[in-house]
């Protein structure tokens, strides 16, 4: 349980990290209602097991491992298919339909681009997503990773290269 003086630093890393874990969530599962719960689910595991954690260790390190687990756990729980809801609505009228076509497009580049990161070694995709969408520089992710920040602009480089060469685009 946390109280006191520790109950105050989880506040303060929840409002500090809340964004980027959010970003970070959404990115690995997809789907802006399971990131939430993903998020809630972490922060509740970080009140649990606060006492636990060795305070020579990086918190925000710690938080993002909380939220990779419950990512991880989400994604082999569900089972993966495209319910009603979430199939775009064609309209009778052109421009609806040009709508709906344009959302069907952008949902299958996206899923190319997952497909993509999905298939790229652990921690070249780890810095792509901590980058994106966790929304942290270079100076952040290597501290997390024990990198330096020369080594992680280029590991962002080129895993973008080897996601334009995958899929064909020079625009990403």
């Amino acid at each position: 349980m946390v109280s006191g003086q520790a109950g105050d630093e989880l506040s303060k890393l929840a409002v500090l990290h809340h964004g980027a874990l959010f970003g970070y969530c959404r990115r690995r599962l997809g789907r802006e209602a399971e990131a939430e719960d993903a998020l809630q689910e972490t922060f509740l595991r970080a009140h649990k097991y606060w006492h636990s954690l060795d305070q020579t260790r990086d918190a925000r390190k710690w938080l993002f491992g909380i939220a990779h687990n419950v990512c991880v756990e989400i994604a082999r729980s569900r089972a993966r298919h495209m319910t009603l809801d979430e199939i775009p609505e064609i309209g009778e009228h052109e421009s609806a339909t040009s709508e709906a076509l344009s959302k069907i497009a952008q949902q299958e580049k996206m899923a190319a681009i997952r497909t993509e990161l999905e298939r790229m070694p652990d921690k070249a995709r780890r810095i792509l997503e901590l980058r994106f969408f966790g929304q942290m520089d270079s100076k952040d992710i290597a501290q997390l990773e024990g990198m330096n920040e020369t080594a992680v602009r280029v590991s962002v480089h080129r895993a973008l290269e080897t996601l334009r060469e995958k899929l064909g685009k020079t625009n990403l």
